[in-house]
């Protein structure tokens, strides 16, 4: 991996003939997967050298195997464009290979990507295909680590209850198999659905086992991501001083690993925390820097949540036109990433906004919209909110006994 660039490569392999050969490549391809949790950029080096092996052999299992470790790296580092294309590839390889096995593994590895560039449609087609392989070759381990990949689906979708009982399902499916990684992953998404189920003490207790797991098995880039939760567990529970100051911290660990992904959610959950403190300049600050950093990594969902918190500080600015043209365009995004949840929350924002900006008809409109999802959908807290401020509508329109009816 100290060789970084090609043209050195190709000459350190010109003069070590002995190492061109199948297994080399399936070495190299197991450092890479090694090495990702601990260096992005010398796992992207690895796989670059296995790729090199492989055609400078002219063997194609050879060379599936180096392309699908190159997808891997490239998806950690958040080139998703570039993984996905890459995992396409592998993919064919191994389908004319005829192996089923490194085709189902491929196929299960290619989710992630898939989800984060919100093709939702060919993740869940990609985890249908693994999911037969697998269970035709009784392969259990890769059954578990399938459930995770699809809880993952659930998790972006704001499906929070079912993505916990997915990933709570593959952690106990992976234990026998002292899965390292894999169980580290569990943990730290079992623990994201519990704070978002505001089960608090169960999160903090499961992401200090993930936290603890990760360091035993030197995971550093899980660890840094551990630290950012944590972080997001003390906004939750009300502690702004605690949570930025962890955030700041874990934004530094996550740049340090190659983690631009995490470094750019702290920048996120830093613009939440400014607009719960009324700091509108400094939430417009982190929340443009956030969709900025998503956006160059092609994650639209996250880019969209930074959308919906500058809307936010806009309007709280007094800059109404400008907040709701974002804010429209935000809840384009978040149907085109097919999220149920988000347009409503959205509707509710607007219909706080333009409350304050004293146009009630239109705030209680949307407001109305938005109360009959989170009715439909049990969601009881954002319900609440949409009856408070139902309430605040009626009230400012001389609707006494309608507020109170919102009241009660």
């Amino acid at each position: 991996a100290a060789l970084r660039d090609d043209e050195g490569r190709a000459g350190f392999l010109a003069r070590r003939e002995d190492l061109c050969e199948p297994l080399v490549v399936e070495q190299l391809a197991d450092a890479v997967r090694e090495r990702l949790r601990v260096d992005v950029e010398k796992a992207d080096a690895l796989a670059d050298a296995a790729i090199l092996v492989a055609r400078r052999i002219d063997s194609a299992p050879a060379l599936a195997r180096a392309v699908r470790a190159k997808a891997n790296a490239q998806w950690h580092r958040n080139e998703l464009k570039a993984a996905v294309a890459l995992f396409d590839q592998a993919i064919a390889l191994f389908e004319a290979a005829g192996d089923r096995a490194e085709l189902g593994r491929t196929l299960s590895s290619s989710i992630q990507s898939l989800i984060l560039r919100g093709e939702y449609d060919r993740a869940l087609a990609a985890a249908t295909r693994a999911r037969s392989i697998f269970e035709a070759l009784h392969d259990d381990r890769r059954l578990a680590r399938l459930d995770i990949n699809v809880a993952n689906i659930l998790h972006r979708q704001d499906r929070w209850a079912e993505a916990l009982d997915a990933y709570e399902r593959a952690y106990t499916r992976l234990l026998p198999f002292q899965d390292a990684e894999a169980i580290g992953v569990a943990l730290h998404n079992q623990a994201v659905c519990l704070i978002v189920l505001n089960d608090f003490d169960r999160a903090l207790t499961t992401y200090e086992r993930a936290r603890a797991h990760c360091a035993a098995a030197d995971m550093p880039v899980l660890v840094a991501q551990a630290d950012y939760n944590i972080a997001y567990l003390y906004y939750f529970r009300g502690d702004y001083s605690r949570a930025l100051e962890l955030l700041r911290a874990a934004r530094s660990a996550c740049a340090n690993v190659g983690d631009p992904y995490h470094s750019a959610l702290c920048n996120l959950d830093q613009s939440e925390i400014y607009l719960d403190l009324n700091l509108s300049a400094e939430a417009a600050e982190m929340a443009q820097e956030g969709q900025t950093a998503f956006e160059q990594l092609g994650n639209g969902y996250e880019a969209a949540r930074c959308l919906t918190n500058l809307a936010i500080a806009l309007g709280q600015q007094g800059e109404l036109f400008r907040a709701l043209e974002l804010f429209t365009d935000a809840r384009a995004r978040f149907e085109r990433e097919q999220n149920a949840v988000w347009p409503s929350v959205i509707d509710l924002y607007q219909a706080l906004v333009l409350t304050n900006a004293g146009r009630y008809f239109e705030a209680r409109r949307l407001c109305l919209s938005a109360l009959a999802f989170f009715r439909e959908a049990r969601l009881q807290r954002k319900a609440v909110l949409c009856e408070l401020l139902l309430a605040r509508v009626e009230l400012n329109t001389g609707q006494p006994a309608k507020a109170l009816e919102y009241y009660l």
